[in-house]
């Protein structure tokens, strides 16, 4: 399955690694990530004339010469039989290990890598990656933990003179997905669309509808530090027990509330007055509440306001 777009961090030109590379190398390395045959597993066609044509006065020596010092930085392996290449660190900068539903799509494309080499790589950083990160979402899937066990080729073996470790040599920090930190952090970035669906589900939860613009935002930098689907459930669970418990001028909009990280408060419940008020708006016209029959509580009076009986003595 191929891509059609690919976003790439401005923070790219930071990175010491990715500067020291030369002129055709860093442009071979967007070319590639660009491509249209790039797939979820990271693994594109490798032409290097059909490159080299989309750059005027370029060759395909100059392509396959910038070829081979990606590949010795261990930036991309290449499969020259298959004609495939492998950007090494697409999985773990890519996000899509935190997405169950796009990790199975790189499955489907692991499927279809001619290579054995580049699915030996693909397993090596799989791998290296549960062990780092086994929370993310993507590895509680049946299919990726056949994967885990599949045979697995070390890069850093196929390039004479590399380090034993590739996290040794660090990838450029460049990635598809332009909502992912420079660093190692357990928590793989969601695609803003997909964070604002997060967002308006857990918005329409909350009984006070102001503020949405700055709680949004708020919404987008907090999903970059904590477990999604929890802050979303929190916002639910809390926006259900203002509903319930609280009056709608009194409570908090919602930036107000992340800002305060108000999710580690107690839950709000409701007061006598604010019973007692629901209960009178219920029983409407109801003269009396107890029509079918009292509901006696421990000190003996009717939970049912304002019936004023009190439990006879057995």
């Amino acid at each position: 399955m191929a891509r059609d777009r690919a976003n790439i961090r401005t923070d790219i030109w930071n990175d010491d690694d990715f500067r020291r590379l030369s002129t055709q190398a860093q442009l071979l390395y967007l070319q590639l990530l660009t491509s249209a045959t790039l797939t979820y597993a990271g693994v594109a066609d490798w032409r290097p004339k059909r490159l080299a044509a989309l750059a005027a006065g370029r060759t395909p020596k100059q392509t396959e010469d910038a070829a081979q010092e990606l590949a010795q930085g261990l930036f991309v392996v290449i499969d020259e039989e298959t004609e495939e290449v492998l950007i090494r660190s697409f999985l773990k900068h890519d996000g899509l290990l935190q997405k169950p539903n796009v990790t199975k799509a790189m499955v489907t494309a692991y499927g279809q890598v001619y290579s054995m080499t580049l699915k030996g790589v693909i397993v090596h950083e799989l791998n290296r990656l549960h062990d780092k990160f086994p929370d993310w979402r993507g590895f509680v899937l049946p299919e990726v933990q056949a994967l885990l066990g599949n045979r697995s080729v070390n890069p850093s073996e196929l390039v004479p003179n590399s380090p034993s470790n590739p996290s040794e040599k660090k990838a450029p920090l460049l990635t598809t997905n332009y909502l992912l930190r420079a660093t190692d952090n357990p928590l793989p970035a969601i695609e803003e669309r997909s964070l604002e669906s997060e967002f308006e589900r857990a918005y329409e939860s909350w009984p006070k509808k102001t503020e949405r613009k700055r709680s949004l935002a708020k919404f987008l930098t907090l999903a970059k530090k904590h477990d999604v689907d929890k802050l979303v459930a929190d916002i639910i669970r809390f926006g259900t027990a203002y509903r319930n418990a609280t009056e709608k001028q009194f409570v908090p909009a919602l930036v107000v509330w992340l800002n305060g990280e108000r999710w580690t408060d107690e839950l709000p419940s409701a007061s006598t007055d604010v019973i007692n008020a629901q209960w009178d708006a219920l029983m409407g016209d109801t003269r009396d509440p107890c029509a079918g029959g009292h509901k006696w509580v421990g000190d003996g009076s009717c939970a049912r306001y304002p019936c004023p009986a009190i439990k006879p003595e057995e």
